[in-house]
Protein backbone atom coordinates (compact mmCIF):
# COMPACT_ATOMS: atom_id res chain seq x y z
CA UNK A 1 0.00 0.00 0.00
CA UNK A 2 1.18 3.37 -0.68
CA UNK A 3 1.83 5.87 2.18
CA UNK A 4 -0.31 8.21 1.47
CA UNK A 5 -2.87 5.27 1.54
CA UNK A 6 -2.37 4.27 5.15
CA UNK A 7 -2.56 7.70 5.55
CA UNK A 8 -5.37 7.95 4.86
CA UNK A 9 -6.61 4.55 6.44
CA UNK A 10 -5.04 5.53 9.75
CA UNK A 11 -6.75 8.81 9.54
CA UNK A 12 -10.40 7.28 9.00
CA UNK A 13 -9.97 5.30 12.19
CA UNK A 14 -9.44 8.33 13.99
CA UNK A 15 -12.54 9.90 11.65
CA UNK A 16 -14.64 6.69 12.25
CA UNK A 17 -13.66 6.89 16.18
CA UNK A 18 -16.06 10.61 16.48
CA UNK A 19 -11.96 11.74 17.66
CA UNK A 20 -12.97 14.73 15.46
CA UNK A 21 -15.43 17.95 16.31
CA UNK A 22 -15.56 20.74 14.38
CA UNK A 23 -18.02 23.53 15.19
CA UNK A 24 -20.15 25.96 13.49
CA UNK A 25 -18.86 29.23 14.82
CA UNK A 26 -20.46 32.06 14.31
CA UNK A 27 -18.59 34.93 12.16
CA UNK A 28 -18.71 37.66 15.28
CA UNK A 29 -18.90 36.04 18.76
CA UNK A 30 -17.39 38.42 22.02
CA UNK A 31 -15.79 36.10 24.37
CA UNK A 32 -18.79 37.44 27.26
CA UNK A 33 -21.14 35.79 24.58
CA UNK A 34 -19.48 32.49 24.33
CA UNK A 35 -21.29 30.40 27.26
CA UNK A 36 -24.59 31.69 26.03
CA UNK A 37 -24.26 30.12 22.43
CA UNK A 38 -25.35 26.43 22.12
CA UNK A 39 -22.76 23.68 22.60
CA UNK A 40 -22.27 23.12 18.78
CA UNK A 41 -21.73 27.18 18.05
CA UNK A 42 -19.57 27.46 20.94
CA UNK A 43 -15.19 27.40 19.79
CA UNK A 44 -13.15 25.34 21.96
CA UNK A 45 -10.75 27.20 24.32
CA UNK A 46 -7.38 25.06 23.94
CA UNK A 47 -4.99 24.34 26.64
CA UNK A 48 -2.52 27.49 24.90
CA UNK A 49 -5.92 30.10 25.86
CA UNK A 50 -6.35 30.49 22.15
CA UNK A 51 -9.51 29.52 20.53
CA UNK A 52 -10.66 27.86 17.72
CA UNK A 53 -13.45 25.97 15.50
CA UNK A 54 -12.56 21.92 16.15
CA UNK A 55 -10.47 19.54 17.97
CA UNK A 56 -9.65 16.47 18.15
CA UNK A 57 -9.55 13.86 21.07
CA UNK A 58 -6.60 12.09 20.01
CA UNK A 59 -5.96 11.20 23.66
CA UNK A 60 -9.66 9.34 24.16
CA UNK A 61 -8.51 6.82 21.66
CA UNK A 62 -6.22 4.98 24.69
CA UNK A 63 -10.02 3.58 25.03
CA UNK A 64 -9.32 1.84 21.56
CA UNK A 65 -6.47 -0.58 21.92
CA UNK A 66 -5.99 -1.58 18.09
CA UNK A 67 -6.12 2.27 17.16
CA UNK A 68 -4.03 3.59 19.44
CA UNK A 69 -1.73 1.17 18.91
CA UNK A 70 -1.97 1.11 15.19
CA UNK A 71 -1.39 4.85 14.86
CA UNK A 72 1.70 4.63 17.25
CA UNK A 73 3.28 2.09 15.36
CA UNK A 74 3.22 4.12 12.56
CA UNK A 75 4.65 7.31 14.31
CA UNK A 76 7.44 4.58 15.66
CA UNK A 77 9.16 3.98 12.40
CA UNK A 78 9.03 7.68 11.24
CA UNK A 79 11.01 8.71 14.87
CA UNK A 80 13.24 5.68 14.24
CA UNK A 81 14.31 7.39 11.05
CA UNK A 82 14.81 11.00 12.06
CA UNK A 83 16.06 10.27 15.39
CA UNK A 84 18.41 6.60 15.06
CA UNK A 85 20.61 7.84 18.00
CA UNK A 86 17.28 8.07 20.25
CA UNK A 87 18.17 7.61 24.51
CA UNK A 88 14.67 7.52 25.90
CA UNK A 89 11.14 8.61 25.16
CA UNK A 90 9.63 11.37 27.19
CA UNK A 91 5.52 11.55 27.74
CA UNK A 92 3.77 15.06 28.48
CA UNK A 93 0.95 14.54 31.24
CA UNK A 94 -1.48 13.64 30.71
CA UNK A 95 -2.57 13.09 26.80
CA UNK A 96 1.03 12.21 25.73
CA UNK A 97 2.06 9.68 28.43
CA UNK A 98 0.11 6.50 26.94
CA UNK A 99 1.55 7.03 23.60
CA UNK A 100 5.55 7.60 24.77
CA UNK A 101 5.10 4.33 26.29
CA UNK A 102 4.09 2.36 23.66
CA UNK A 103 6.04 3.92 21.49
CA UNK A 104 8.86 3.33 23.49
CA UNK A 105 8.00 -0.28 23.41
CA UNK A 106 8.35 -0.50 19.53
CA UNK A 107 11.12 1.90 19.29
CA UNK A 108 12.52 -0.93 21.72
CA UNK A 109 11.60 -3.80 18.99
CA UNK A 110 13.13 -1.77 15.94
CA UNK A 111 16.65 -0.51 17.40
CA UNK A 112 16.45 -4.17 19.28
CA UNK A 113 17.49 -2.43 22.36
CA UNK A 114 15.67 -1.24 25.51
CA UNK A 115 14.40 2.65 25.29
CA UNK A 116 13.42 4.00 28.20
CA UNK A 117 10.22 5.87 29.24
CA UNK A 118 9.65 8.87 31.56
CA UNK A 119 7.46 11.24 32.27
CA UNK A 120 7.06 15.23 32.58
CA UNK A 121 4.25 16.75 34.84
CA UNK A 122 3.26 20.89 33.64
CA UNK A 123 4.83 22.17 37.17
CA UNK A 124 6.00 20.27 39.53
CA UNK A 125 3.69 18.10 42.14
CA UNK A 126 3.19 19.58 45.57
CA UNK A 127 3.79 16.34 47.51
CA UNK A 128 6.11 13.45 47.65
CA UNK A 129 9.56 14.47 46.04
CA UNK A 130 8.11 17.51 43.89
CA UNK A 131 9.84 15.85 40.57
CA UNK A 132 8.89 17.47 37.43
CA UNK A 133 10.34 14.21 35.16
CA UNK A 134 8.88 11.29 36.89
CA UNK A 135 10.88 8.07 36.45
CA UNK A 136 14.54 9.79 35.63
CA UNK A 137 16.23 10.30 38.84
CA UNK A 138 18.72 7.60 39.41
CA UNK A 139 18.11 6.15 36.23
CA UNK A 140 21.33 4.26 35.45
CA UNK A 141 19.79 3.83 31.65
CA UNK A 142 19.18 7.68 31.18
CA UNK A 143 22.91 9.13 31.95
CA UNK A 144 23.68 12.69 31.50
CA UNK A 145 23.30 14.19 28.52
CA UNK A 146 20.73 11.39 26.89
CA UNK A 147 18.92 12.07 24.35
CA UNK A 148 15.38 12.04 24.76
CA UNK A 149 12.11 12.77 22.80
CA UNK A 150 9.62 14.86 23.82
CA UNK A 151 6.01 13.35 22.97
CA UNK A 152 2.14 14.37 22.64
CA UNK A 153 -1.03 12.91 21.65
CA UNK A 154 -1.40 16.22 19.42
CA UNK A 155 0.28 19.45 18.55
CA UNK A 156 -1.63 22.75 18.09
CA UNK A 157 0.42 25.35 19.31
CA UNK A 158 3.51 23.46 20.64
CA UNK A 159 3.58 25.44 23.96
CA UNK A 160 3.75 22.21 26.10
CA UNK A 161 6.64 20.36 24.17
CA UNK A 162 8.59 23.03 24.03
CA UNK A 163 7.79 23.34 27.93
CA UNK A 164 8.94 19.76 28.17
CA UNK A 165 12.09 20.30 26.08
CA UNK A 166 12.98 22.99 27.94
CA UNK A 167 12.62 20.85 30.89
CA UNK A 168 14.66 18.25 29.57
CA UNK A 169 17.71 20.66 29.04
CA UNK A 170 17.13 22.42 32.29
CA UNK A 171 17.80 18.68 34.10
CA UNK A 172 20.93 18.23 31.80
CA UNK A 173 19.47 16.01 29.05
CA UNK A 174 19.57 16.51 24.87
CA UNK A 175 16.38 17.10 23.01
CA UNK A 176 15.92 18.25 19.62
CA UNK A 177 13.05 16.57 18.53
CA UNK A 178 9.46 16.34 19.40
CA UNK A 179 7.29 13.43 18.42
CA UNK A 180 3.11 13.28 18.13
CA UNK A 181 0.40 11.55 16.32
CA UNK A 182 -1.72 14.64 14.53
CA UNK A 183 0.12 18.30 14.31
CA UNK A 184 -2.24 21.21 13.99
CA UNK A 185 0.64 22.52 11.70
CA UNK A 186 -0.28 26.29 12.16
CA UNK A 187 2.21 29.07 11.70
CA UNK A 188 2.15 29.87 15.61
CA UNK A 189 3.67 26.34 16.36
CA UNK A 190 5.76 25.82 13.46
CA UNK A 191 7.59 29.51 15.15
CA UNK A 192 7.37 28.12 18.61
CA UNK A 193 8.79 24.46 17.66
CA UNK A 194 12.15 27.04 15.69
CA UNK A 195 12.59 29.81 18.58
CA UNK A 196 13.41 26.90 20.75
CA UNK A 197 15.75 24.38 18.63
CA UNK A 198 13.20 21.50 17.90
CA UNK A 199 11.54 19.51 15.05
CA UNK A 200 8.27 17.85 15.51
CA UNK A 201 8.23 13.93 13.73
CA UNK A 202 4.29 13.59 13.13
CA UNK A 203 2.13 10.95 11.86
CA UNK A 204 -0.39 13.34 9.79
CA UNK A 205 -1.79 16.60 9.89
CA UNK A 206 -4.70 18.41 10.42
CA UNK A 207 -5.01 19.48 7.01
CA UNK A 208 -4.57 15.74 5.76
CA UNK A 209 -7.47 14.77 8.50
CA UNK A 210 -9.71 17.36 6.81
CA UNK A 211 -9.01 16.48 2.82
CA UNK A 212 -9.70 12.86 4.35
CA UNK A 213 -13.03 14.71 6.12
CA UNK A 214 -14.53 15.77 2.74
CA UNK A 215 -13.20 13.01 0.39
CA UNK A 216 -15.14 10.88 2.53
CA UNK A 217 -17.82 13.68 3.69
CA UNK A 218 -17.69 12.73 7.56
CA UNK A 219 -18.57 16.70 8.43
CA UNK A 220 -20.28 19.33 6.92
CA UNK A 221 -18.11 21.32 4.08
CA UNK A 222 -18.81 24.67 5.73
CA UNK A 223 -16.93 23.58 9.02
CA UNK A 224 -14.23 21.94 7.04
CA UNK A 225 -13.77 25.50 5.53
CA UNK A 226 -13.48 27.25 8.22
CA UNK A 227 -11.11 24.62 10.41
CA UNK A 228 -8.98 25.64 7.18
CA UNK A 229 -8.63 29.39 7.52
CA UNK A 230 -8.35 29.03 11.36
CA UNK A 231 -5.04 27.13 10.39
CA UNK A 232 -3.78 29.08 8.35
CA UNK A 233 -3.65 31.91 11.02
CA UNK A 234 -5.17 31.44 14.21
CA UNK A 235 -4.75 34.35 15.80
CA UNK A 236 -6.25 36.20 12.90
CA UNK A 237 -9.37 33.96 13.12
CA UNK A 238 -9.67 34.87 16.60
CA UNK A 239 -9.82 38.68 16.23
CA UNK A 240 -11.85 38.30 13.23
CA UNK A 241 -14.83 36.86 15.82
CA UNK A 242 -13.80 39.43 18.64
CA UNK A 243 -12.12 36.56 20.92
CA UNK A 244 -9.19 37.44 22.62
CA UNK A 245 -6.97 34.34 23.69
CA UNK A 246 -6.63 33.65 27.47
CA UNK A 247 -4.09 33.38 29.56
CA UNK A 248 -5.39 30.68 32.25
CA UNK A 249 -5.98 28.64 29.03
CA UNK A 250 -8.48 26.44 28.56
CA UNK A 251 -9.06 22.30 29.86
CA UNK A 252 -8.70 20.39 26.46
Amino acid sequence: MEPENIIEELVLMVLRAKAVEIRDIPPRVTDEEVESLPSENQPFLYASGNWGPGYVTIKNLVGRKNTIKSLTQGLAFLVAKRVPNLDFVAGNVSGGMIPAWILSEYLGEIFGRRVPFVYIRESRKKGGQKELITGIANNSEIPAGANGLVVEELVNFAQTTCHGAESLRDAGYTVTHGATILFYGNPEAIGNLKDHGMEEIYLFTLPDVLAVAEKHQTHPANVIADYRVFLKDPLGWQADRGLTPVERGGTL
